[in-house]
């Protein structure tokens, strides 16, 4: 049995989803889709009910589950233990950032990266996907947390702050409580229920003109004028401009974390620290104005 079918089988598990599960082993739908049919064909049973685009487990698919997963963790070990023995600082580091980061902050970050250690080949995995880090999927997760996960080390960076922006020259930074006497773009999505979102709510004078459930998208329309709009300072565009500070808001709190036997493995250990240094002294994560 073809290891890479167990890969499929265990990411549809955890997504409930062809095009998800496709996403976060890195390979085409058609791929996953061939190895649970050819899964499928060698255990001489349907493992999966599709359910309005949803992937749902059988009887045979659940009494398959714990012994592909003992499959796949011995394949980890395996894994784990040969890169831990590496100390050659050239290699491949696979890194999963949210798109913000990914777009806007860490470009930079590994151009400067090349410079230093020219050998080291840095996959970028830029999503808001929790990306299975003991399945080797990503070797460094750079995330945005009140906690880490309990099965990840690493370092808290910094402190992100959110203030109130603007396109610039449209408005007048005259104090927080005369910001909401102006239109805000308003949350939707995950974003409901976000403690920012949630304060919002509570103090706006003027009904929501837009909505979005993406912190990127919400910079872009306030980018065009379609009103003001509340984000952390890694979002702070330019042509933004802060209006006032949210100090009720709570700091996003920034972290670079790493599988512990990983930690060890030179090319992970000098990414790690590179990076959480340069995302520490980035004046862009400041609160300030642009």
């Amino acid at each position: 049995m073809d290891w890479n079918y167990i890969k499929s089988f265990l990411a549809i598990v955890e997504t409930g989803n062809l095009e998800q599960a496709a996403q976060k082993i890195r390979v085409s739908t058609t791929t996953v889709f061939r190895h649970i049919h050819a899964l499928e064909e060698q255990t001489g049973s349907r493992l999966f009910d599709r359910i309005r685009g949803q992937y749902h487990l059988t009887d045979t698919g659940n009494e398959m589950l714990v012994p592909a997963r003992q499959i796949m963790n011995s394949f980890d070990t395996i894994s784990t233990h040969v890169a831990g023995a590496d100390t050659d600082l050239g290699g491949l580091v696979r890194l999963t950032a949210p798109t913000s980061f990914s777009y806007f902050l860490l470009p930079d970050c590994i151009a400067k990266l090349h410079q230093r250690w020219p050998e080291i080949q840095v996959e970028l995995l830029a999503s808001n996907l929790e990306f299975n880090m003991t399945q080797r999927y990503a070797d460094i997760a750079i995330r945005v947390a009140a906690n880490p996960p309990d099965h990840l080390v690493g370092t808290e960076v910094r402190k992100i702050e959110w203030g109130i922006y603007g396109a610039t020259g449209k408005y007048t930074p005259d104090g927080l409580d005369t910001m909401f006497d102006h239109t805000f773009i308003g949350g939707a999505g995950n974003l409901v229920g976000h403690a920012t979102f949630k304060w919002l709510d509570q103090h706006i004078r003027k009904p929501y003109k837009q909505r979005t459930d993406d912190l990127i998208a919400m910079a872009q329309l306030a980018h065009a004028g379609c009103g003001l709009a509340c984000l952390p300072a890694d979002l702070a565009r330019p042509g933004l401009q802060l209006l006032a500070k949210l100090p009720d808001v709570p700091a996003n709190r920034l972290w670079v974390l790493t599988h512990p036997d990983l930690r060890h493995i030179s090319r992970i250990r000098e990414t790690m620290r590179w990076i959480s240094k340069s995302l520490k002294n980035d004046p862009r994560l400041n609160l300030a104005q642009t």
